[in-house]
């Protein structure tokens, strides 16, 4: 077996002038060891989540087989540092965001927030555990990125900035260069933070292209006497962006987080801290939505009446429960809730449609473990497995720290 350190890999990506010169990391092994069967299996799917360590952010891999469950693969340096927002860095849920690790076709792309840059990786289709950065660690143009989108059409990248300088930046992919910047692409938030934020109050949450490519949506949270909002910008044709956003506000919402495309139907679901869930109705390709509103602990959705797409889920977290919402039978369904371990604090999930089965993979640092649940119907959750994420990065000497670790998602081959 042939180990790595971090001081090697830094010396690699020494053209990253925001990879600072002096970072240390405990070493890491990084290589095609045939003991490790999830980096010689194969199978239909890969599952990946990232270290978000200070001292060096490392891509974590594994191949998913054809239950669902997972073998884990390697350990790969994303080309830069992680970090952790304020007040207290002890606990999980460093960047308050969802999609710091973006997966879209074969290409995979992670945010660096400590360096203020991203990557992109090429994910090997025979052995998804397989991952291959793509030229060079790129600057988000703003500071403290936290979530990234890829275009499903174009390819294009899109990164979520939540430091001082924030908002977005796109940009398309070269196979030898990696990200390139797109002109007039990046714009501001123009929210007043730090870098890092002292806390998640008006923060950026995630960013995401919509179905037809054609629109650019960013959360952002509030704060006690100021109402959080999602923002909808036009893409272009030729990649850039509108000058200024659409400032969309739900109904009620003070906290806008995660979002998710509601297939087949222009809208979008938004869980919101403070209430629930919001469905955000954008009709005909419009940048100003209908909002709606789904009450999480009610027994029915609430202005929810029409037909939604199959295959959508959502999940919303709160006080160490997991709340799905999934339409697998092409209407919105009541809401179920899943108590979970205690002291897990899930706060990242991937749902996954492995062999026509919904599987939900919930990155737990609370318990260090990835949790895997299957999705039998609407409403109807059992659980698979348990994937300790502290032994496998043990056995390689890897550092995963509970309060650090950010980010999962998924690749399937089908």
């Amino acid at each position: 077996m042939h180990c790595i350190t971090l001081a090697l890999a830094l010396s690699a990506a020494a053209l990253v002038s925001a990879a600072p010169a002096n970072a240390k990391q405990n070493p890491i092994c990084n290589t095609q060891d045939k003991n490790r069967p999830g980096l010689t299996a194969g199978g239909p799917g890969g599952i990946y989540w990232m270290s978000n360590e200070p001292n060096g952010n490392f891509v974590f891999t594994a191949n998913i087989d054809a239950n669902g469950k997972m073998l884990f693969g390697d350990a790969v340096y994303a080309g830069g540092n992680g970090a952790h927002m304020g007040p207290d860095t002890s606990k999980p849920n460093p960047l308050q965001s969802q999609g710091s690790v973006k997966v879209v076709n074969d290409k995979l792309v992670v945010v660096n927030a400590g360096s203020d840059t991203a990557s992109i990786f090429q994910i090997d289709f025979q052995n998804p555990a397989f991952i291959r950065m793509i030229g060079q660690p790129i600057s988000t143009q703003g500071n403290f990125p936290v979530s990234a989108t890829i275009d499903t059409k174009t390819g294009n990248v899109c990164i979520l900035n939540a430091g001082e300088n924030n908002g977005v930046s796109c940009y398309s992919v070269d196979l030898k260069k990696g990200l390139v910047p797109i002109q007039n692409s990046v714009r501001s938030l123009n929210l007043k933070l730090k870098t890092p934020p002292e806390n998640p109050d008006n923060t950026p949450s995630q960013i995401l292209f919509s179905d037809d490519g054609k629109r650019l949506f960013a959360s952002v949270k509030g704060s006690k006497g100021n109402t959080g909002f999602v923002a909808v910008w036009t893409v272009n044709d030729d990649g850039s962006l509108s000058p200024d956003f659409e400032k969309n506000v739900p109904n009620g919402g003070a906290n806008p987080a995660s979002l998710t495309v509601v297939r087949g139907a222009d809208a979008l679901m938004n869980t919101d801290i403070g209430k629930g869930i919001n469905i955000l109705d954008f009709g005909n390709g419009s940048t100003k939505a209908k909002t709606q509103d789904l009450q999480i602990g009610g027994e029915h959705p609430h202005g929810v009446g029409r037909v939604l797409g199959c295959h959508e889920e959502l999940l919303h977290r709160s006080q160490g429960l997991f709340s799905f919402v999934a339409n697998l039978s092409c209407l919105l369904k009541p809401h179920q809730q899943y108590p979970q371990k205690k002291g897990s604090f899930p706060i990242d999930q991937e749902v996954a449609l492995l062999d026509g089965k919904d599987t939900a993979y919930l990155l737990s640092p609370g318990a260090m473990t990835i949790q895997i649940l299957a999705l039998k119907a609407p409403g109807d959750a059992q659980q698979l497995d348990d994937f300790d994420i502290a032994k496998a990065a043990s056995n390689i000497g890897a550092t995963l720290n509970a309060a650090n670790i950010q980010g999962i998602n998924a690749f399937f081959t089908g």
